[in-house]
Order: structure tokens, then sequence, then C-alpha cells
């Protein structure tokens, strides 16, 4: 994973790497405009429910977010939020949402992987071919993706109904990023590019150059609705092959 030198390592702050939680609004809150983008989950501290090491070596560790005065500010809503994290030789994240309230709510969601990559400019993105998504970066306009993803400038794509598996192929490195999901109506694919990264003080002037976020996510108009005492997971896991 890949992790600014610039982050933020403080609460409240978001952090410019690893794999942010964007919970429970994705983007801007339509709501509240003055609300924290992507959500409060990324700018808090969670609780650690559990750690455990496997009879394979792999650990797992198990976090949880819950409803607190200080969210009922931003979100009115009761909730327990759990993260499961599976660490070994693959990477496995299950993200639980549970209703814990008597009202029904809608959320949207990301799992925004910033993935360390040799050279931006030439990793391909595959799996997404002949999808169609939505350009953030030109008010949402609906387009189709042709041939594999490649990045040349400011990318800010959702793309939506998704059905395959994805694989960032990374030359310079020699590797390739397996990334298999459920849950998931949208993959969200963003590099700020070079004016981007120079003018978030949180990333350096080359940062764009050296990672690819490729987000995990029920975003744009794709809401998930949960019901009182009801649950709804998504899921994602992460290989490498050399």
């Amino acid at each position: 994973m890949f992790i600014s030198e610039n982050a933020y390592f403080q609460e409240g702050k978001a952090i410019k790497g690893g794999i942010p939680i964007c919970w429970p609004w994705f983007g801007a809150d339509t709501g509240n405009a003055k609300n924290p983008d992507h959500g409060f989950a990324r700018n808090n501290f969670w609780t650690i429910s559990s750690v455990d090491v496997l009879n394979n070596g792999d650990t797992i560790i198990k976090l949880s977010l819950v409803d607190t005065a200080k969210t009922k500010k931003l979100w009115s809503f009761s909730f327990y939020l759990s993260l499961e994290i599976n660490i070994g030789h693959t990477l496995t994240l299950e993200l639980c949402t549970r209703n814990t309230g008597i009202q029904p709510f809608t959320i949207t969601e990301a799992l925004h992987a910033y993935f360390n990559v040799g050279d931006a400019t030439q990793v391909k993105i595959l799996g997404l071919e002949h999808t169609e998504y939505l350009d953030k970066t030109e008010n949402f306009v609906k387009a189709c993706q042709v041939g594999a993803i490649a990045l040349y400038e400011e990318t800010d794509h959702i793309y939506t109904d998704i059905k395959h598996d994805l694989t960032i192929e990374d030359p310079v490195l020699e590797r390739k990023i397996k990334i298999s999901s459920s849950g998931n109506k949208n993959v969200v694919i963003w590099n700020p590019w070079a004016k981007g990264s120079s003018e978030m003080t949180d990333l350096a002037a080359d940062d764009y150059k050296h990672f690819v976020c490729v987000e995990i996510a029920n975003a744009a108009s794709d809401t998930v609705e949960i019901q009182p005492g009801g649950i709804y997971t998504m899921i994602t896991h992460y290989s490498v092959q050399r």
C-alpha cells in the first residue's frame, strides 16, 4: 500500500494512504455540505475488538465503531460498524454495517485503497473494459471504458454495474495486484495527477506518480438501504502475483 510522507496522523484528519473507510456517505454529504467529505468513519478512532493469529500464520484484526453523541451531530442514526482485516500472504477486508436503531437508513461507502505502484503513467487496470462510468472531473458525465484503464491525467471515475475481478498491472515493480470483491455495485478509480497532487498539502508534488486508488464502493446513486436490525456486508480481497 502507498502512504504519503505528508499524510496527517491526527484525529479529525483523513490519511492519504492505506485503506481509509468512506462511510456512511461517499464524496460530499448531499444532505449537509458542511459535513466532512467521505463521512466520519475515516476521521475517528475505532475500537480494537480482537486480535487473533490463526494456525496458518494469518492475523485477524477486528475493529468496531458505534454511534456516539459526536457522530449523531453529523448523522442521526444508530449503528454498529465493524471491520475485519485478515492479513497473510493475501489481504481481505470485510466491512459490515448493522442498523441498531428503529429507523431504516441509507448509506454509500467505499474502501478507499491506495496501491503503491512504480510509475502511475505505466500502470494498466484490467477488468473494467466496456463498463460504463461517471466522470467526476466532468460533472458526472456518463461514458464507457474502451480497453484497459491507463492513467495520463487527473482521473476520478465511478464505474457502475461491476461484474468482474480486477487486475493492476505494474510493469516497473514487476507485479500484478489482483482484486476481487462482493457487496459492491461500483469501483472508483482515482489519481489527482500533477496539479492535484501539488495543491494538496498532505501529498508531495510527485506523489501522484506512485499510487493509484482502486476503491470498492457503493457510491453515487447506488445507495444501500438497511432496515432496523439489518446487516449489510462489503468484502474485498487482494493478492499479489509476480
